[in-house]
């Protein structure tokens, strides 16, 4: 397992590397794709190697007499120039090393970018146009001011070379492109926020029936410079205002300002602390002492080194690892189970949610059963047919009680006395039903931490949800393909009901018309939620004499208001006829379809029915 890294982490490593580096000549520079790799080397004798696999990943120094790094790839042509800036964007897990003339002046840049699982490396150069709009390119020009060599706001790079090339979101990483570094979203990423902001945050994220994850998440979702590395040490203070002081320590050493040029006859620097963690994945670097079990370390690339090769150099760690020859080898089927487990995360929060929502607007019970008992005991008071009317409570005091006109007195208590039962209901099953819907969403925040540390697995494409079949793959083909050819894609999934009968549930708007058209015989029994979106339900029939069993028919029906949008309504509707009494109506949306001869069932949407039919239909 490698080192992780966090915009901390980052900030304060690009420090040491200028304090280590500033002025040194560089004597080359190799970027071998195939192991993602990068080694740059200085005339010093020692190299700054970054090995770029998010598994295995890791930054360090390697000294003059340390064995080869095994950084074997290209050699990319550089001017003669020397390490002149090293810096962190603000709150970003990234490095910008500029190398420039003795004058100065920046002419190329080595940016190593480490977010997610796309860890990454560019060399870029300076554009000829903005090169000769500064007049660095003139013989004997004056060298740019600071602001100019700013590399964080310094827009003017094109990309020479990319170790993996590859699009990231809305930026480039090919040659040719000109290179934006990443650019943080967070909040107080200068300054620190104010200590009632701060509780605000932790404020809403600690609402009943919801468990301290979601404290977690506020922070690192909203606060710069917080991470998966000190979030837990910040939080660990017993109030608001002890994670405050906590997290403004933190943000001062974050965000302080790099130390300005040294004079060439001033000290060396001091040193930087650095420490490193014990922590689930092994030994972790890092600048700041964060919680138990941390101990001191002489830096963080001397500390990266011993810990990763301890007396024996990282190259055998280095040629143990998995060549890349591409940045789509990781990526694309990681990229699908990332998508599904946070999709999968989204829904159980969005539930959370709306059931919060519910709650909320759910009010006590005792108002409407007050307003209840005063009808039935002043009944004799009320004038037919009013709208509202104001009488005494058992207190003396006037209330205004607004009436349905259509009803009877004792028709009217009657409702006030529903409304009650309705939210004595909901405030005993809703914080349940939050809590469960966040423990749900935690556990996918658990899968997507297990994703980057160990990649795609079968028990997180279980939790997903399944694989998607690919297309191209061999082996056996469904509903007879010849071999060889693609592999198709279903647009249905498959449950099996208690009675034995298969049950298939299409997967979106398009799926649906395949499902009812292509993937249903005419007498087979077509589900849908009434007066709600939702998936099409085909229960497997086929037979014109007799309907099916009831209790195979209510668990389609279970399935088709899960599959919907009154899937956390205690009851729904759902229609349900043959196959063949279902039509499509011209230029209809996807999914439109037009039923007849429906019937409808009651049924309570029962997520956990769900499930165990759909392990019923895998050991089937």
């Amino acid at each position: 397992m490698g080192i992780r890294y966090d915009s901390f982490l980052a900030r304060t490593l690009a420090r040491e590397i200028l304090d280590r580096w500033r002025g040194v000549r560089i004597a080359g520079l190799r970027m071998a794709s195939g192991r993602r790799a990068v080694e740059l080397a200085f005339e010093d004798g020692s190299r700054l190697v970054a090995m770029l696999h998010p598994l295995h990943g890791y930054i360090l120094e390697l000294g003059p007499d340390a064995p080869a790094s095994g950084v074997e790839g290209k050699a990319v042509r550089t001017g003669r120039l020397s390490l002149l800036d090293a810096r962190a964007p603000a709150d970003e897990r990234a490095l910008l090393l500029t190398l420039g003339d003795r004058g100065g002046r920046p002419w190329e840049m080595l940016a190593i970018e480490l977010q997610d699982r796309r860890w990454n490396a560019v060399h870029c150069r300076r554009t000829e146009d903005r090169g000769a709009e500064a007049g660095v390119g003139a013989p004997g020009a004056a060298a740019p001011d600071a602001g100019e060599t700013g590399v964080d706001s310094d827009p003017e790079w094109r990309i020479e070379a990319a170790l993996l090339a590859r699009d990231a979101g809305n930026r480039s990483l090919r040659r040719g492109a000109r290179y934006v570094p990443p650019s943080s979203e967070r909040r107080a990423v200068a300054a620190p926020p104010s200590e009632a902001e701060w509780a605000a945050v932790l404020a809403k994220a600690a609402v009943p029936a919801i468990n301290e994850a979601d404290s977690r998440q506020a922070v690192l979702r909203t606060w710069a410079w917080t991470s998966a590395l000190n979030v837990d040490w910040i939080l660990a203070a017993s109030d608001p205002a002890g994670t405050y002081a906590r997290y403004r320590a933190l943000h001062a050493l974050a965000a302080a300002p790099p130390r300005g040029p040294a004079a060439s006859d001033a000290p060396g620097p001091p040193p930087r602390p650095a420490f490193v963690l014990d922590r689930p994945w092994g030994p972790q670097p890092y600048p700041h002492p964060a919680g138990a079990g941390s101990g001191p370390a002489a830096g963080l690339l001397t500390a990266a080194a011993q810990l990763l090769a301890p007396g024996g150099g990282p190259a055998p760690a280095l040629r143990a690892l998995p060549a890349a020859a591409s940045d789509d080898d990781d990526g694309d089927e990681t990229a699908q189970l990332r998508k599904r487990l946070r999709a999968r995360r989204k829904r159980h929060r969005r539930r959370a949610a709306a059931l919060e929502r519910q709650l909320a607007a759910a009010g006590p019970p005792d108002e409407p059963r007050l307003l209840g008992q005063i009808l039935l005991a002043r009944k004799d008071e009320v004038p037919k047919g009013a709208a509202d009317v104001t009488l005494p409570d058992f207190g003396g005091a006037p209330r205004e009680i607004a009436l349905d006109p259509a009803r009877t007195v004792v028709a009217n208590a009657e409702a006030f006395f529903d409304e009650a039962r309705r939210r004595e209901r909901a405030l005993a099953r809703l914080p349940d039903a939050i809590a469960s819907a966040r423990e749900r969403a935690a556990e996918f925040d658990a899968h997507l931490e297990r994703l980057a540390d160990s990649g795609p697995s079968d028990a997180l494409w279980a939790a997903a949800g399944g694989k998607p079949l690919r297309r191209g793959a061999g082996g056996p083909r469904p509903g007879g393909a010849r071999a060889g050819g693609p592999e198709l894609r279903t647009p249905y999934t498959r449950l099996r009901s208690s009675g034995g009968l298969e049950i298939r549930v299409g997967r979106g708007a398009r799926d649906n018309d395949d499902l009812t058209f292509r993937h249903a015989a005419p007498d087979d029994i077509w589900l849908h939620a009434s007066q709600a979106s939702g998936a099409h339900v085909i229960l497997r029939w086929g037979r014109k004499d007799e309907n099916p069993p009831k209790r195979d028919l209510l668990e389609a029906a279970v399935a088709a208001a899960v599959h919907s949008g009154a899937r956390h309504n205690r009851t729904a509707p759902v229609v349900w006829t043959r196959r063949k009494y279902v039509r499509k109506p011209r230029k209809s949306p996807p999914g439109t379809v037009a039923p007849n001869r429906v019937q409808t069932i009651f049924v309570e949407p029962d997520s956990d029915l769900v499930k165990a039919m759909a392990r019923r239909m895998e050991e089937a």
